[in-house]
């Protein structure tokens, strides 16, 4: 969707790319460097991590969730624009990502009737200092594209913990467990469900929140994030 403005506003006030954050023209919000060379993930892909096969690691470890999908990976413009978007109060990116992310999902999940939409929650305390959640932002913007319901909500963070980027991939886990729960757990029986994120690095958050919603008796679980982190190789000693 592009976004209209007074020729006047426009003159003042020019739309900038949601990625590198250039000039653009007109109603734009991507600029033609970056829509010709964001890192998106192609080719053969693997249906575990959802990363193409040449930078899949995952050795298809299992997960809660049945399948994810990301249209780019977590690197150049797109983590700049990431960034800005999750930590600077610049949101007006939303739609232009959910557009990449629905696209994505329609792509690599054909034929799935999925229930509703959900994000992954932010605690409390980090809500009131971001003044959003921006997975729920994508979660509602995707929802207006493809017409699934948006249920918010869905998943409470319980309680604080460490950032999961900053942590070790083994610290990870252990991180997450007991933090999730869900305030109404019959609204997701028998349900299939579509988990938003914006990010994922090494899948924990998103596979911690994958099971909460099959321990309360989901059917099935398929995630969708704007980017994944090209996954750790194990360096051999």
């Amino acid at each position: 969707m592009k976004r209209r403005k007074n020729p006047l506003l426009a003159a003042l006030f020019p739309n900038r790319c949601v990625y590198c954050d250039t000039r653009v023209q007109g109603d734009e919000l991507v600029c033609d460097v970056c829509r010709n060379n964001l890192p998106r993930i192609e080719g053969e892909i693997c249906p575990k991590c959802g990363r193409g096969k040449k930078a899949c690691a995952c050795r298809k470890k299992e997960n809660y969730f049945d399948g994810i999908a990301a249209p780019f990976y977590f690197e150049g413009n797109v983590r700049k624009g990431v960034h800005s978007f999750k930590f600077r109060n610049y949101t007006a990116g939303a739609q232009e990502y959910a557009r990449e992310m629905a696209l994505t999902v329609k792509e690599r999940f054909p034929g799935i009737a999925f229930d509703f939409i959900t994000e992954v929650p932010v605690s409390a305390k980090s809500r009131r200092a971001r003044g959003y959640n921006q997975s729920e932002l994508l979660a509602g913007r995707i929802a207006e594209i493809t017409g699934v319901q948006h249920k918010r909500g869905v998943i409470k963070k319980i309680y604080e913990t460490n950032a999961q980027h900053g942590l070790p991939g083994y610290l990870r886990r252990g991180n997450l467990a007991g933090v999730y729960d869900l305030p109404e757990p019959d609204a997701v029986k028998e349900k299939t469900v579509l988990l938003c994120d914006d990010i994922s690095t090494s899948g924990e958050t998103l596979n911690e929140c994958a099971k909460m919603l099959w321990l309360y008796g989901a059917r099935s679980v398929y995630c969708v994030t704007l980017a994944l982190t090209k996954a750790e190789k194990r360096v051999k000693k």
